[in-house]
């Protein structure tokens, strides 16, 4: 059984890009979870020389178990690891891929880090995250609220 997902629209914004308009989509959670394992793999790259290093050296010293040195060395990603590979230049990249394979399918990451620059990446940023809706509610309400508190107060 499939749940109909017609007329559900992931908020999009329009970028120009050099002398080209792209459209940037809001991530989902499934965007979320291709940058973590973009994050876990690129991790993982970085490790196998770390952890053919530590077993030749754990076999040399004889009370040292092998095994037990891969538990520490295998941990999963930590929050903080996260989201500091999404404030690299490498990081927003594969976001910002993510984010602009909704409506184009055919662009790479090379092409992605290729059209962007630093001086918008902030816009970018807040395209691929917007604001929480919550946020410009509870900021009407507290207006709202004030502009009456100074109406029910009597004028001197």
């Amino acid at each position: 059984m499939s749940i109909d997902m017609t007329g559900f629209v992931y908020m999009k914004t329009k970028i120009i890009l050099g002398s080209k308009e792209f459209t940037f989509t809001e991530l989902s959670l499934a965007d979320m979870a291709a940058f973590r394992a973009y994050v876990r793999t690129k991790r993982n790259k970085a490790s196998e020389a770390r952890r053919a290093r530590l077993l030749a050296d754990a076999t040399k010293i004889s009370n040292i178990n092998p095994v037990e040195l891969l538990k520490i060395t295998d941990t999963p990603i930590t929050e903080a690891e996260f989201e500091q590979e999404s404030e690299t230049m490498e990081g927003l990249g594969y976001l910002a891929y993510l984010s602009l394979k909704h409506d184009y399918p055919e662009i790479s990451l090379e092409n992605t880090m290729e059209i962007l620059s630093v001086n918008v990446i902030d816009v970018i940023t807040e395209a691929m995250f917007p604001p929480i809706d919550d946020d410009k509610k509870d900021t009407k309400k507290k207006s709202i609220k004030k502009s009456k508190s100074q109406k029910s107060q009597p004028s001197h």
